[in-house]
């Protein structure tokens, strides 16, 4: 088993590093730069005013970046704004250098930045005020801008000024900091080599992994765990390709719509896969939240203005994705307990997902969605790579339990060959109750079959009611629990004589139903068949300590 655990811990440890990877600089340039962040003043107006040097901002508010300006957005009923951020800076001499570089980070949504009342760069378009929600979404780029040091009073004041159209998502997720490009390329120096997550690559990491798992679990016959796993994969896809920009909308609050139905689908999707994956299955659990997802998705669709959006149906849909996650856990929590050894592994996975969950959820009930991190698009990759090495876990032990079950079943066999001989020697009385002899014999070699009590009636040619009848004054009991004691007592030879899985050996020996057999092996034995199998392997323990001289 610890070969199979270090690859997943390297990988996972790797995902989650790779996550908290930015490229928010850090400060390792020293005197190479200068942080920006702090107080900024802040003014709502569509011209260009606000970019000259000249302009008088002594009266405007203030925000503090990093940060956002929800007052101003929750002005209009569509939650948008245009608002210009400024802050007046001295650069001393230690910054001058053949270009320097600005670095804002990812800004909500669009903007045009101006040092000096000079146009330096500008990512996204900010739209006409007659459209306001016709722009493109370029939340998750990097701004980063280089420009003239001749552009620059050094050892004097200096204004930079940030034009910035918001819509909902609103704010600088990071400190904005001045770099010389020598300070910038000290940073940045293996920043190239780095993957970045805030584009395609989860999506494309996510598919190789798809394409592998299918591969490995093509013979295991589970058609619902591959479509899950299918329809999963391409709800994730589109909600990357929302966050990406894509497609271009003219409308963007369908954009948002799209995002919050798309992602309480992920979760349910999530929710029916580890039902599968675990065989851990409600049909009123199931019925209940595919009806609060349709309830969900039209309360969504129906919504006429981004501020009905936000304050109603962004809540309906953090309560549903909670509600999903919660029963997910609760699902991974019943597997854990009743087979450790095999899942306990996926608890790395199971923290990293609840960690990246409880990240996007508080972003979205604090309203701070400029924080919210791009890690998310890794619970995908994280999910396939958990599921993946479960099954290359089983691979590795198939052969060990199928020998070990059929050794087990060819003694077995033995047995009831050897008992069979025995009593067709034997001398029977032949009296009118001999056929109920014949119906234990049938039922002690076919007790793993599903039982039917016409059928069998029919096939020793009794009526049902006396067959009963005869067999309860034969046994002392009846036929269905003569039925469940054969398949306790092979069960109970199985997990002692073999390897094999508690819920393989249940179905093997005839039940069809996990909690119906945990229910009467503890009736029957007064334990849970991994308590049972753990003493019977303590009590083996013990005989094998004892030496011949003991005997």
């Amino acid at each position: 088993m610890s070969d199979g655990i270090k690859p997943s811990v390297i990988v996972i440890a790797l995902l989650v590093l790779t996550a908290c990877h930015s490229g928010t600089p850090d400060d390792g340039a020293g005197s190479l730069s200068l942080n920006l962040s702090g107080t900024w003043k802040i003014i709502e107006a569509n011209d260009d005013a606000p970019a000259d040097l000249r302009y008088d901002d002594s009266g405007a508010g203030e925000v503090s970046i990093p940060g956002s300006w929800d007052r101003v957005l929750d002005k209009t009923e569509d939650l948008v704004s245009t608002v210009w951020i400024r802050k007046k800076i001295v650069i001393g001499e230690r910054l001058r250098d053949r270009l320097l570089v600005l670095s804002l980070g990812p800004v909500a949504l669009a903007d045009e930045t101006y040092v000096n009342g000079v146009f330096i760069g500008g990512t996204g378009n900010i739209p006409a005020p007659d459209r306001p929600l016709d722009y493109d979404f370029e939340f998750y780029k990097n701004r980063v801008y280089q420009f003239s040091p001749s552009m620059v009073r050094f050892g004097g004041e200096n204004v930079i000024a940030i034009k910035i159209f918001s819509h909902y998502i609103n704010g600088i997720r990071d400190s904005p900091r001045l770099f010389t490009i020598k300070g910038w390329n000290a940073i940045f120096k293996y920043g190239d080599y780095l993957p970045s997550f805030n584009n395609l690559n989860p999506m494309i990491l996510s598919l190789l992994l798809l394409i592998f798992l299918v591969i490995v679990i093509k013979g295991s016959g589970n058609r619902k765990i591959t479509t899950y796993a299918v329809l999963f994969i391409m709800s994730v896809f589109f909600i990357n390709l929302l966050l990406l920009g894509l497609p271009r909308m003219e409308n963007n609050l369908y954009r948002y719509k799209l995002f919050y139905g798309a992602y309480a689908v992920v979760d349910y999707v999530l929710l029916l896969l580890i039902q599968e994956f675990f065989r851990i299955r409600s049909r009123i659990a199931t019925a209940i939240f595919t009806v609060l997802l349709i309830a969900a998705c039209v309360f969504i669709a129906y919504a006429p203005s981004t501020r009905y959006f936000v304050s109603c149906c962004v809540s309906v849909t953090i309560a549903l994705v909670i509600v999903y996650i919660a029963y997910t856990f609760v699902i991974f929590a019943i597997a854990l307990y009743r087979d450790p050894r095999r899942y306990w592994y996926l608890s790395f996975v199971a923290v990293f997902i609840l960690v990246s969950v409880s990240n996007m959820l508080h972003t979205m009930i604090t309203n701070q969605m400029y924080r919210m991190s791009f890690s998310f698009a890794l619970r995908l990759p994280a999910i396939l790579l958990g599921a993946l090495f479960v099954y290359l876990f089983d691979l590795k032990n198939i052969k060990k339990e199928r020998d070990s079950l059929a050794h087990a079943l060819l003694n077995k066999t033995k047995e009831l060959q050897r008992a069979s001989k025995m009593l067709s020697k034997a001398d029977i009385r032949q009296e009118p109750k001999d056929i109920i002899h014949h119906v234990i014999e049938y039922l002690d070699s076919n007790f793993n079959e599903t039982y039917d009590r016409k059928k069998l009636a029919e096939k020793f040619r009794l009526n049902e009611d006396y067959m009963g009848q005869l067999f309860k004054k034969v046994t002392n009991t009846n036929i269905a629990n003569y039925i469940n004691v054969k398949r306790i007592e092979a069960a109970m030879q199985l997990l002692m004589d073999t390897d094999g899985k508690v819920i393989d050996i249940a179905f093997h020996v005839g039940f069809d139903n996990l909690t119906y057999f945990y229910r009467h092996f503890k009736k029957h034995t007064g334990y849970s068949p991994i308590d049972f199998r753990r003493r019977a392997a303590e009590s083996m323990n013990v005989f094998d300590d004892i030496g011949e001289d003991s005997y």
